[in-house]
């Protein structure tokens, strides 16, 4: 019998990893306003995941396995300031070590820059380039969307959506239906085991 893991084995042994190191790193439990104006008991704070070298490390491969299964593997990757910004570069980055097709990155501002280029868009490439749209976290898909609707303006097309973290709350379903692409994450609300006992206890607490 071989010592050598599956490929597929050491996938699921990665992202386990990460699983993990997010919901240490980036999940808060509390009283929370998200930006879609919804209260709840939980966030997470995924900065704390794309600025530390170890977990972005294994963000940037798990994002190339989720671009991978995209139809044509888009030679861009972008996204709105600031959720997508670390995981873009990332990404470019890594895909330029493996030889990925992804080594570009381009970011969405969330308004016009005032001086120099006066640029919406960082790094704007040129039409008919696709990307593939990121977010951190996705819960309504309102600044995933604003980033999509700013790079099909400027001539991008759109590939497909990857969130890190998918809160289920709807938006994945509402994205894949307004940009009639591909929409996937990499973890999901579910997966998360500290946030579903938590969530087993507000229950029960209200059933008592």
């Amino acid at each position: 019998m071989s010592g050598t893991a599956p490929a597929e084995n050491i996938v699921d042994s990665n992202r386990q990893t990460l699983r993990d190191m997010i919901e240490k790193l980036c999940l808060e439990v509390g009283e929370f306003t998200l930006t879609t104006g919804q209260k709840s008991s939980y966030y997470f704070d995924c900065k704390k995941a794309t600025l530390d070298g170890a977990a972005l490390a294994l963000i940037a491969d798990a994002f190339l396995e989720e671009i991978r299964q995209l139809p044509g593997e888009p030679q861009a990757i972008g996204g709105l300031t600031m959720g997508a910004d670390f995981i873009a570069a990332a990404v470019a980055m890594r895909a330029t070590q493996v030889q990925g097709r992804t080594v570009h990155a381009s970011i969405v501002r969330k308004e016009p820059k005032k001086h120099g280029t006066k640029n919406y868009i960082e790094n704007q490439l040129p039409a008919g380039t696709e990307i593939v749209v990121v977010d951190d976290v996705i819960t309504s898909g309102k600044s995933t969307r604003l980033a999509c609707e700013q790079l099909a303006e400027a001539g991008y097309r759109i590939a497909g959506i990857i969130a890190l973290v998918d809160r289920e709350a709807g938006g994945m379903e509402a994205l894949a239906r307004d940009f009639s692409c591909p929409v996937r994450a990499v973890l999901k609300k579910t997966q998360f085991p500290r946030l579903m006992a938590l969530q087993r206890e507000q229950e029960a607490g209200a059933g008592s």
